[in-house]
């Protein structure tokens, strides 16, 4: 969450490794710069609540269960820098995550795409499905991650609903 109010930190954290499927055309670092370019977003102070809506995988039944309705909160000063000039790495969630993207939209007000990211704090590749609405002061948006290759040829999916808002100048 340090380059923009969209807060997927707490989710990618969860997630480990998944495949991609080689047919999928990639947008370049900038097609979605371009994306992003006419995105509007105010800068100041953001908070961001990330909930955990459902989870499937290779874990105990009861620790899925207790996964469901967790929270994470995030707060971030947005620079007028960083509000006007997003980069490809925008929805990263951590610094060092190289992340490539498909069918990728954030135009009047609705966003929707597919992101894969490598790097980080992640041992491999994830795959996230995002749609959502986003304004200059708030955003609420749905993802649904997956992630294949775990041990024993494992998969695990996660969905999580993400809301932001500024609440104020950076202090």
């Amino acid at each position: 969450m340090r380059h923009c109010p969209f807060s997927i930190l707490a989710i990618l954290a969860l997630a480990t490794a998944c495949q991609k499927q080689a047919s999928e055309p990639e947008l370049s670092a900038e097609e979605v710069a371009a994306q992003l370019a006419s995105v509007k977003v105010d800068p100041g102070q953001w908070e961001s609540t990330t909930r955990i809506l459902s989870s499937t995988g290779p874990l105990p039944k009861q620790v899925l269960d207790k996964m469901v309705g967790q929270e994470t909160r995030a707060a971030n000063c947005i620079t007028p820098e960083q509000a006007a000039r997003p980069n490809a790495n925008f929805l990263a969630a951590q610094q060092g995550s190289d992340c490539t993207y498909q069918d990728f939209r954030m135009q009047n007000g609705k966003l929707s795409g597919r992101m894969t990211c490598t790097g980080g704090q992640l041992p491999g590749k994830m795959r996230t499905t995002m749609s959502g609405d986003y304004g200059p002061r708030n955003y609420d948006m749905v993802m649904d991650m997956e992630t294949a290759g775990l041990p024993g040829g494992a998969t695990m999916r996660i969905k999580a609903r993400t809301e932001g808002r500024r609440v104020g100048n950076c202090g």
